[in-house]
């Protein structure tokens, strides 16, 4: 099983053809979505409009999502590693694009 917390590290900007990266990440019914890098506010925002999109209301899972331009990357992994989750284990995924 994959790890429902995920940071996504990266300096690209999100377009839409990144929606995949999103829909598979709500597929999998992940717990905590962080964004780390340059353009992390545009994959926080894709990442809230996404899954509160109507066509998506009617599923019963919430998704936490978390912004880190101005922080460490080690921080915001270890703020990911302590995230409560109380499907699966502590750990992290880590997408780097």
């Amino acid at each position: 099983m994959k790890p429902r917390k995920v940071i996504i590290a990266t300096d690209k900007e999100y377009s839409d053809e990144y929606e995949y990266i999103l829909d598979d990440l709500f597929k999998r019914k992940i717990d905590l979505f962080c964004a780390w890098g340059k353009y992390c506010g545009q994959w926080d925002t894709a990442m809230d409009l996404f899954i509160t999109d109507p066509k998506r209301m009617d599923e019963e899972h919430h998704i936490t999502t978390t912004c880190h331009n101005d922080e460490p990357f080690d921080d915001v992994l270890n703020m990911a590693e302590l995230w409560f989750s109380e499907k699966r284990g502590n750990e992290v995924e880590i997408i780097k694009l």
